[in-house]
């Protein structure tokens, strides 16, 4: 891509959606230390995973912090929350049990929404990481960062659920900051791609021992397009027909489509007016339109 090219992508995600904006609460943001790096690590001091045996490394026990579970949609909504277990600056890390619990969507919509605000080209990406299972087994369904780095020329996929704490117990060495240099992620699009192909059993890929095969890769690839229109969706927003269909009640035109979805957000920027097409003009990316839309219009304003 040409760096006229490159321009419009970058342009666009430079700004914020329509959740990611911290409206009201948009003062906390200006004490934030600059760069990916700084904010991953800013977000870790204010969330926690609420998963027992993660607490656990944490010590802190099930009913002792505040466990916003899929996590909460607006970033002004999540940035009250926060504030109201623990009022203070970002940049100070609250105690394990003053944090919000919260799945990994929302650490990497705050980072997102933080990195936006000072101008950084940022996006999350949905897909699989290879390294939450601690066998290797099953690679499961996962949220990430990605930010476009200037000096490198390049757009970067950070992870920032992963903190050092959980790399030591975990015995993780991989570099959670650029995910590319290790493979061990993979956006929706190249999973679908694998397993349409028969380059990798579709079981491999998850969202929990229930739910693996093409149904949940489906539901990622569908949540990758609103994400790259900046809709950052709750990991339950199951909205759409599309996304909620019974596998054997797919048509083929269902397939071209989500064939095609998969082709073009592996690589967003060479196909950016069309991953903006197809969720302007696709029956999901409208449903996904109307919903977000209407609970916009109901949120309660500062």
């Amino acid at each position: 891509m040409t760096g006229e090219q490159s321009k419009v992508p970058t342009e666009y995600y430079r700004s914020h959606g329509i959740l990611s904006d911290p409206r009201s609460q948009a003062a906390l943001y200006l004490e934030l230390p600059p760069g990916a790096p700084a904010l991953a690590r800013t977000v870790q001091g204010l969330l926690i995973p609420p998963y027992g045996r993660i607490l656990a490394m944490f010590g802190v026990g099930e009913g002792e912090f505040d466990n916003a579970r899929f996590g909460v949609r607006r970033a002004e909504d999540l940035l009250k929350r926060i504030q109201e277990r623990r009022p203070g600056p970002l940049v100070t890390p609250r105690a394990p049990k003053d944090r919000i619990g919260a799945i990994c969507r929302n650490f990497t919509f705050l980072q997102v929404s933080m990195l936006r605000h000072q101008g950084i080209p940022a996006r999350s990406r949905v897909g699989f990481a290879g390294y939450l299972d601690r066998d290797g087994m099953v690679w499961w369904d996962h949220r990430v960062t990605e930010y476009w780095n200037e000096s490198a020329g390049r757009w970067v996929l950070c992870d920032p659920y992963i903190d050092d704490v959980r790399k030591q117990k975990d015995g993780l060495s991989l570099d959670t900051l650029d995910l590319r240099s290790g493979g061990k992620f993979l956006v929706a699009g190249e999973a679908w791609r694998l397993s349409r192909a028969g380059g990798r059993d579709s079981d491999s890929f998850g969202d929990s021992p229930a739910d693996r095969g093409f149904p949940p890769i489906r539901y990622a690839l569908l949540h990758d397009l609103a994400y790259l229109n900046k809709v950052e969706l709750l990991g339950n927003d199951d909205w759409g027909e599309l996304l909620t269909k019974p596998e054997k009640e797919l048509t083929q035109s269902d397939l071209a489509f989500l064939d095609h979805l998969a082709e073009v957000t592996v690589d967003p920027d060479a196909n950016f007016l069309e991953v903006r097409r197809l969720y302007t003009e696709s029956a999901y990316g409208r449903s996904v339109e109307e919903k977000v839309q209407a609970l916009e219009a109901q949120a309660p304003r500062s």
